[in-house]
């Protein structure tokens, strides 16, 4: 089929790549000119593993093309549309739909009929339709199909999926992203709106839910001085738990958790309900993070130590994605302590409002925010009077 992606983030490149791959024509779109050009010379625009082998592979080249201007695409030709912008939160913790808002804004009078038009993006229907009310666009035959690709294995995710949501209430155009995924062995579940939002959403409340309750275990295992990894795993062996998202860290962040979280507790608050455990999620990551930022200041002192170096400044590993990093929430909190530290990584260059460091030095505690691969390990180990800190094997 001949689809329009638009948006070349973290979903939109990822899904446009992988329907390449199952024999799609895909023709990607976003405004950010950068990123298309870079995109055009075979450049990956975020880390990602098979990113690179994707852009690179000849296929990809025969049947994917990156344009930056609606005035580009003919869109009498695009079976399907996909919508993948970004829907972050303002600063008020509202839903900021202003790139949805555009999206929607641009296509109306282009996109025939007959076209598939499927959202992707996060956003819950009733905000949808104040949008789409604004710029005069039709709701009903929207399709929605979330997705649920995780960074640094958004590949794997696609081909792999747990399962595969359809949302809309034209049950034609239903089928028609369907057949999508034929190839896929997955469930499919067929169902409405806001249900398939709802899906999401709560997938994604969930999950950081296990990641502060594994976090305030770890507190708790830490202050009786029990065996950290004997009590997680002899919870997670329980078939009702599980061990997948029961490993202690720093902190829980990212493009998706947090604002998937605030956003439901928003969505709550409009409709006059009190979801206690629902806002203790980011309640319980805000203070886990300062346990850990004390925790480390004892370490550093009870060592002798001059400073902290915090290893990672993305959220987790296999990405470059530093929103809402637990090291940089981290990095501020012992900077409002007047405590010395730093951050350092290997891959990227931070913002001049962090201090970070390019080489090694001694008399210093090493943290890991995410596991690390063993050249960093073993750097480490060649320096004299540092302690070497991860925090999952403590």
């Amino acid at each position: 089929m001949n689809i329009v992606v638009i948006g070349v983030g973290y979903v939109g490149l990822v899904t446009g790549l992988s329907l390449v791959k199952l024999g799609n024509k895909i023709t990607f779109l976003d405004t950010d000119l950068s990123k298309i050009q870079m995109l055009n010379q075979k450049k990956p625009t975020f880390d990602e593993p098979e990113l690179l082998d994707y852009l690179t592979n000849d296929k990809t080249a025969k049947n994917a093309t990156f344009c930056h201007s609606y005035d580009e695409i003919k869109w009498e030709d695009a079976d399907i549309v996909l919508i993948c912008v970004q829907t972050p939160i303002d600063e008020n913790r509202d839903l900021d739909s202003t790139f949805i808002k555009k999206v929607f804004s641009s296509l109306n009078g282009k996109v025939a009929n007959s076209t598939t038009v499927c959202i992707k993006s996060t956003i819950h229907p009733s905000a949808l339709q104040k949008v789409l009310s604004e710029v005069n666009y039709d709701y009903k035959d929207l399709v929605f199909n979330p997705e649920f690709l995780r960074e640094g294995s958004a590949f794997y995710d696609f081909f792999n999926t747990d399962r595969i949501i359809i949302g809309s209430e034209n049950l034609e155009k239903s089928q028609i992203i369907a057949s999508l995924y034929e190839e896929l062995k997955s469930e499919i579940i067929f169902t409405d709106p806001i249900s398939s939002q709802l899906i999401k959403y709560l997938s994604n409340a969930y999950l950081p839910l296990r990641l502060s309750f594994v976090n305030e275990a770890s507190r708790l295992i830490d202050s009786l001085n029990a065996n950290q990894s004997d009590v997680l795993k002899g919870v997670g062996l329980d078939s009702r738990i599980g061990e997948q998202y029961f490993r202690p860290s720093p902190g829980w962040g990212g493009s998706c958790f947090p604002k998937d979280v605030m956003e439901i507790q928003q969505i709550a608050k409009e409709n006059n309900l009190k979801l206690p455990v629902m806002q203790s999620i980011s309640n319980s990551n805000s203070e886990h993070l300062l346990w850990f930022s004390k925790k480390l200041v004892k370490i550093m002192n009870i060592n002798n130590l001059q400073k902290i170096i915090l290893i990672g400044a993305a959220f987790k590993e296999n990405t470059d994605d530093t929103r809402y990093s637990p090291t940089f929430e981290i990095y501020n909190i012992l900077k409002n302590e007047k405590e010395n530290v730093e951050i350092y990584d290997e891959n990227m260059t931070l913002d001049n409002k962090y201090d970070q460091i390019f080489s090694f030095e001694e008399n210093a505690l090493y943290v890991e925010m995410y596991p690390m691969g063993n050249k960093v390990k073993n750097q480490i180990a060649e320096l004299n009077n540092i302690v070497h800190f991860r925090f999952w094997d403590s």
